[in-house]
């Protein structure tokens, strides 16, 4: 099936008009995004069981979709630790809100203040999570998202990035410096379409898309060609 490709104007608009239009709140495209990543991870550990996963947010809400995927995962019998790129004051309120749900389960969470305790974190990990940068990217990673990327990069740990990898243009496929190598990434409600760029692959891994209820009057608006996708399962793989 041909799944077409978005830029980050286009998926903009998608969300908005999802909301706007049709009444589907971010928080429910959050929550289907974080069980979606949750479902993939697992199936990509062959299991949730005991396994050890680090789920790197950023402030925004693709760091919020992490943190919903931590909560699945804890739920499943995983062990999962979030470090959030950022101080808890500076997230977005969604994601802010599921912060506070991870603390309220008791989810090993670290901050800045907390660097020292990073290594070991990675080095012990099954896979991580990429929930740093989402589709808004215009410049390279500074700071805080830099080492992050840098630490999962050089870690040699699986990765599954969330909707593109942290670095990635959204609409060319170019990385920027530095920018995340996943083994899998799961595109939400449709591929952005720097990701099916060839030059991309090295940096997407395998690519799959989620399926996060957007209503496809949305997509009928938009004279979108968008069939069916997800008649047989939420998550498809398409490259």
């Amino acid at each position: 099936m041909d799944i077409p490709t978005v830029t980050k104007e286009q998926m903009r608009t998608i969300d908005e008009y999802a909301e706007k239009h049709f009444g589907v709140e971010l928080l429910q495209l959050m929550e289907n995004a974080g069980r979606n990543v949750a479902s993939l991870a697992r199936d990509m550990l062959g299991g949730a069981k005991g396994r050890e996963i680090l789920i790197l947010a950023g402030k925004g809400h693709n760091g919020g979709d992490g943190l919903v995927a931590a909560r699945f995962l804890q739920n499943w019998g995983a062990k999962p630790t979030v470090i959030i790129a950022g101080h808890p004051d500076e997230l977005k309120q969604l994601t802010k809100e599921q912060n506070g749900i991870l603390r309220s389960m008791f989810v090993n969470t670290l901050y800045p203040t907390n660097v020292m305790q990073f290594e070991p974190v990675f080095k012990h990990t099954d896979l991580i999570i990429d929930g740093l940068l989402g589709y808004n990217i215009s410049s390279d990673p500074q700071g805080m998202y830099a080492n992050l990327i840098q630490l999962a990069n050089n870690s040699g740990k699986k990765i599954l990035a969330i909707d593109l990898p942290s670095g990635l243009d959204p609409d060319t496929g170019r990385p920027y410096n530095p920018c995340i190598r996943a083994k899998a990434t799961l595109c939400l409600t449709l591929p952005k379409k720097g990701c099916l760029e060839k030059n991309a692959k090295q940096f997407t891994g395998d690519i799959y898309v989620a399926d996060l209820g957007v209503p496809n009057e949305v997509y009928q608006l938009m004279s979108l060609p968008v069939g069916p996708i997800f008649e047989r399962k939420d998550i498809v793989k398409i490259s």
